[in-house]
């Protein structure tokens, strides 16, 4: 892979539109620059933050940089990382009124880091025990920076634990009085995760409400364009766009090494 120059990445930045993307939370984001609000669904923004570049763009030309050295080495690594910011850069051409493929796109780029093949069975590894894990190492890996992520989206973090439509437990026994309340008992624990640092419970539960949502858009189990779930639709949407470029960020600066699940699917030639 050749190295991106100075002048090239020059050239990308400034022939790059400039994009503001107004989400939950009071955040802002500008390019590479955050403004972050208090925290409130309807947070204003009143402090500038310094950020990673989290575009497509600038995060491809990082990681180009950082497989030079490598030859085929940590391989696996290197195909995770590929193909996630291949899906994202696609995911970032949708326009507001193409949410479910926006949605799904995200989800891909997501995915692609985070499964895993099982040499057991010989097929991919249960969904949801190879998300909980990435997402507990990712936090090991960069602690700070998921803790403001989590921390200036609370606000909109509620709002998803909030929603007892997007929980597994409320399909469960959906006809069960309590079962709107049993639903969303995880919002009210939100704020002592937040206070006591476990930000790699917090971003396990918004996940797996992502993961049923993902799984009404791909089963069928929704109209396209419904106004029934037009509020889970934004909500989820907007959680992807704020936590996958952090999460593939994290991935390329951290992530360099071979302690990966086997891959799924690997490019094979012929």
């Amino acid at each position: 892979m050749a190295l991106t120059t100075c002048s090239q990445l020059q050239r990308i930045n400034s022939e790059r539109p400039a994009r503001a993307v107004r989400l939950l939370g009071g955040f802002m984001a500008f390019d590479g620059e955050f403004r972050m609000g208090n925290g409130s669904v309807n947070g204003s923004a009143t402090a500038t933050v310094a950020q990673p570049d989290l575009t497509p763009a600038a995060m491809k030309i990082r990681f180009k940089e950082k497989c030079i050295p490598l030859g085929t080495r940590h391989r696996n690594w290197q195909v995770r990382v590929h193909r996630s910011l291949s899906w994202l850069k696609r995911a970032d051409q949708f326009t507001d009124e193409q949410p479910e493929a926006h949605f799904l796109f995200l989800w891909i780029a997501l995915n692609s880091l985070y499964s895993g093949w099982d040499g057991a069975t010989n097929a991919p590894r249960f969904d949801t025990q190879a998300r909980d894990e990435f997402l507990r190492r990712v936090c090991d890996w960069d602690k700070p920076l998921l803790t403001q992520m989590v921390k200036d989206s609370r606000g909109l973090v509620k709002k998803l634990l909030e929603n007892p439509f997007l929980a597994a437990s409320f399909w469960k026994q959906p006809d069960h009085p309590q079962a709107k309340t049993w639903a969303t008992a995880d919002a009210g624990h939100l704020d002592r995760h937040l206070k006591n640092g476990e930000i790699s419970i917090v971003l396990v539960k918004v996940m797996h409400r992502l993961f049923i949502f993902r799984g009404q858009l791909v089963h069928g189990a929704s109209s396209g364009g419904s106004r029934l779930n037009r509020r889970s639709m934004k909500y989820c949407l907007w959680a992807l766009q704020k936590f996958v470029p952090v999460l593939v960020h994290v991935v390329i600066e951290h992530g360099c090494h071979d302690d990966w699940p086997d891959l799924c699917y690997p490019p094979l030639s012929g």
